[in-house]
């Protein structure tokens, strides 16, 4: 005996595989590793016009080259109107591909005011350096994308 394949069976079988098919992608897109930008973005978002303040007062220092690339080292030469003073900051080394690697360092120039950074410890590839510093009171931000190879 032959069983007929009805119209109402084949709904449910499409029902039925349309539910598995939603089931599992919802199961494999919980368990997906979702790395934002940074674990505190909402935070860092409303600091941003600080930020900006930070950017406008660097441009307008004598020297824009503050942060150099050789290949070798990461030289940071602070502008000659910082000579002799005080000045503190980080140093962050941001990887956009995986922020496991990030590094953060203290900035203290020396009596040369620059600070030399050897890049051999860093994976080769792309790499954010974003340095802020204090002097008087004020603060200052300077970035460069640089890419070791």
């Amino acid at each position: 005996m032959k069983k007929k394949f009805s119209w109402g069976t084949g709904v449910v079988i499409a029902f039925i595989i349309f539910m598995g098919i939603t089931v599992t992608t919802g199961i494999y897109l919980m368990n997906q590793d979702v790395q934002l930008v940074t674990d505190d973005y909402y935070d860092k978002e409303i600091a941003y016009q600080q930020h900006i303040d930070n950017v406008a007062r660097t441009t307008e220092l004598s020297s824009q080259e503050i942060i150099l690339f050789d290949g070798r080292f990461v030289i940071i030469k602070m502008p000659v109107e910082f000579s002799g003073k005080n000045i503190s900051g980080n140093i962050y080394f941001y990887r956009p591909s995986d922020s496991k690697l990030d590094i953060r360092l203290l900035f203290s120039p020396d009596d040369k005011n620059q600070q030399i950074i050897p890049v051999e410890r860093l994976q080769k590839g792309f790499w954010r350096l974003k340095l802020s510093w204090t002097m008087e009171g004020k603060e200052y931000f300077s970035e460069r994308p640089i890419n070791i190879n």
